[in-house]
């Protein structure tokens, strides 16, 4: 499968959240054993938006809804390129006049 590149910039501001998958057992005498849940236990998730004109934002909405939420595509946040999709919903927001505002998560995937 190959993957489509997500090309637009996106606003400043991007929050992203980095979740850790471990595995835990605690013992009766309060000691635990932590190890990772897999060798991908790092999984990072943004939250964005973008501002632009109606036309450049409908673009952007319907790259995200040929996926669907479900496939995945190519991002670079902060320099760094890793593959992602949709998580929840996306907005529309019109901020003025001809200006309009987009936002929705991304939360990373492992493709192989």
């Amino acid at each position: 499968m190959v993957l489509r590149t997500f090309a637009w910039c996106v606003d400043a501001g991007a929050t992203q959240d980095t979740g850790l998958r471990t595995n835990v057992t605690q013992f009766g005498d309060g000691y635990e054993q932590v190890s990772s849940f897999g060798v991908n236990n790092a999984r990072a998730s943004w939250q964005v938006a973008k501002t632009a004109n109606l036309d450049e934002i409908n673009a952007i909405y319907q790259f995200l809804m040929d996926h669907k939420g479900i496939t995945p595509f190519i991002v670079t946040m902060k320099g760094e390129t890793k593959t992602y999709r949709t998580d929840g919903n996306i907005n529309k927001t019109q901020v003025s006049g001809a200006i309009w505002q987009i936002s929705f998560n991304l939360k990373q995937v492992f493709v192989p």
